[in-house]
């Protein structure tokens, strides 16, 4: 695989399951889904070189993607079934959703089949963009498996197990994993990444140049509604994820260690959305996280990512606060309309009743 595998001898020996369980769904032809299914384990073992992929359960190479996904057995009774990203502006090709067998926490990999039937290369092959990106997304996925495995080792007893105790911590919990997870597992797979920082960058100006108006059009219909919990469902993701796609760049940036750095139109694009200090503080919460990778105590310090996303929705007119029972009290309210010079300036408008706010306990 070209320069990839140069020094190969030097590298440590693979962490990857001695025996990998794949399914391969719709394929074809049984020869070809074992010939894809070969390689891909090649691969992986490879990739276990750099990252540990010791609790990896298993890989599902499917054609029917988002069924694969759906039907998959996570060993915990009462999740949602698992979809992917697919909009306008982010389509997703592959995902690493943790799983509980016989106790353990693990890592399944599901992928979209189109996107890695290009690392399919025979030898002697000159590898191409298809197939570097195709490498690429098998390791991002790896590189899951490895940030979920270390948080489990931080914290057991919190993946797939961990009952959330309020309305707020389950808002922003997911917004702290989401971050987190990308930013590490990009860090961990940028040698792998030939030419995907463009394509990150490019994809979190997609969703830049929509955030702000979408969540406008989330709050114009909200004075409509008046309902709280579904202003929370349409107002706050727009304002959030553009944090997540900054995570992509972030970690990608780290994690190839030299000079590069965010290309002045994305610069551009994030000062136009009104995300720089956003983003700058994010990158700080990120890598503090990472330096003391190590050394957590307690998952309560990732909320400094939550903290950064409560900016970001105060930006956007949404606040949510812990309330007593835990409970949470949502303010609504037009930035345009407020000058909001401080947080007590906003909470003592929002509690006159004015017409142009909302305030409830749920």
């Amino acid at each position: 695989m070209g320069d990839a595998s140069e020094d190969i001898d030097d590298l440590p020996p693979p962490t990857a399951p001695e025996s990998i369980p794949f399914s391969m769904r719709n394929f074809a032809t049984g020869e070809g889904a074992n010939r894809t299914a070969n390689k891909l384990a090649s691969y992986i073992r490879l990739i276990s070189r750099s990252l540990d992929l010791s609790r990896l359960d298993g890989v599902t190479v499917a054609y029917d993607y988002d069924a694969a996904l759906a039907e998959l057995d996570r060993g915990v009774e009462g999740l949602r079934p698992l979809s992917r990203s697919n909009d306008d502006q982010l389509i997703g090709v592959g995902m690493a959703p943790a799983v509980i067998r016989d106790g353990v926490v693990k890592v399944h990999i599901v992928l979209n089949a189109p996107y890695v039937e290009d690392i399919e290369k025979d030898e002697g092959d000159e590898p191409d963009e298809e197939f570097w990106a195709a490498l690429y997304l098998l390791a991002h996925e790896c590189g899951h498996v490895q940030v979920t495995s270390d948080k489990d080792r931080a914290f057991p007893g919190m993946i797939l197990q961990h009952a959330v105790s309020s309305y707020e911590e389950a808002i922003f919990m997911q917004v702290n994993e989401a971050c987190w997870e990308e930013y590490a597992a990009c860090r961990l797979s940028a040698v792998f990444g030939r030419g995907r920082l463009p394509l990150y960058e490019e994809g979190l100006r997609g969703v830049l140049g929509v955030a702000r108006e979408r969540a406008a059009d989330a709050r114009e219909a909200f004075w409509q509604h008046r309902d709280l919990n579904r202003a929370v469902a349409e107002v706050a993701p727009p304002l959030v994820e553009p944090l997540r796609l900054a995570s992509y760049v972030l970690g990608h940036i780290d994690g190839l260690g030299d000079d590069t750095s965010i290309s002045e139109e994305t610069k551009q694009a994030i000062a136009d959305a009104g995300y720089t200090d956003l983003v700058d503080d994010l990158a700080t919460a990120l890598r503090s996280l990472w330096d003391v990778r190590r050394e957590w105590t307690h998952i309560s310090q990732f909320d400094i990512i939550g903290d950064v996303a409560r900016d970001a929705l105060w930006s956007g007119g949404l606040t949510i606060r812990p309330a007593a029972n835990d409970g949470a009290t949502i303010n609504v309210w037009e930035p345009d309309e407020v000058d909001p010079v401080d947080m007590g300036l906003a909470k003592t408008w929002l509690a006159t009743g004015d017409g142009n706010s909302e305030t409830a306990d749920l």
